[in-house]
């Protein structure tokens, strides 16, 4: 019986009340406070509860409020009136949706987070960044290479003839001056970080996201942040680093 009730929407003490009332028939607000053994106060709340599921009615006598339940035989059409409530809020949600979404990339405040791990999953990730207009990264192409060779100029191969631009920081290698010397161009500009200074990380900015890779000996992982503030305050730090390289 507990499940019924709620499924139809009440907690512990309403499920009381109206079994109570059930039993009682219909009495002043003032009784049914007794039985239950709450301040009238509270039943006076949890009757405006009740009343909002339809569940009970009310009506005055010589000036006393009285209330009583619905007769059971009438608990299916209450039933069947929260179903056409609940399809219509559902029609109301799939036509409101896309603005809902489009707040939620502007103004949400806790970023979304993906984890992928290993190979084949983080690939997934650098493939998912083809259609980017815009990437800038810190790179470190010498632990790149030894990782993930096959994806080492994804950028030159799929996001620049895409039509994307891409800035890269990378540390100081002759794999960096390599890359620099065979793809620098308008689109893909690269500027090396002093002599001696280096990671073992990566990190990819993008519009709405920030993807951190991680590199161990056996093991590699990717953390994205999705989150359109956090990206644009890593596009600031990138683009004062980058000026402090020219």
């Amino acid at each position: 019986m507990d499940e019924l009730f709620a499924r139809l929407g009440l907690n512990e003490k309403e499920t009381e009340t109206f079994r109570t009332l059930l039993s009682l028939g219909a009495q002043p607000v003032s009784v049914i406070a007794k039985h239950v053994h709450l301040p009238r106060s509270s039943m006076y709340f949890i009757v405006e509860k009740l009343k909002e599921h339809r569940l009970i009615e009310e009506f005055e006598r010589t000036g006393i409020r009285y209330v009583k339940c619905i007769p059971v035989r009438d608990l299916p059409d209450v039933v069947k009136a929260q179903q056409r409530g609940m399809q219509q809020t559902l029609e109301l949600l799939r036509e409101k949706l896309p603005q809902l979404q489009a707040l939620e990339n502007t103004l949400t405040v806790t970023p979304k987070v993906k984890l992928s791990e290993g190979m084949d999953a983080v690939m997934k990730v650098y493939e998912s960044l083809a259609h980017e207009k815009q990437i800038y990264s810190y790179f470190n192409p010498a632990v790149f290479m030894k990782m993930m060779p096959a994806y080492a100029t994804f950028i030159s191969d799929a996001v620049i003839p895409a039509g994307g631009k891409a800035k890269e920081i990378v540390v100081d290698c002759k794999e960096a001056r390599a890359y620099k010397k065979k793809f620098h161009s308008k689109n893909h500009q690269y500027r090396l970080l002093p002599a001696g200074v280096t990671f073992l990380s990566d990190c990819i900015i993008c519009k709405d996201r920030v993807c951190f890779v991680t590199y161990g000996e056996k093991q590699i992982a990717a953390i994205e942040l999705f989150s359109t503030t956090l990206a644009a305050t890593q596009r600031v730090i990138f683009d004062q680093m980058w000026k402090s390289l020219e």
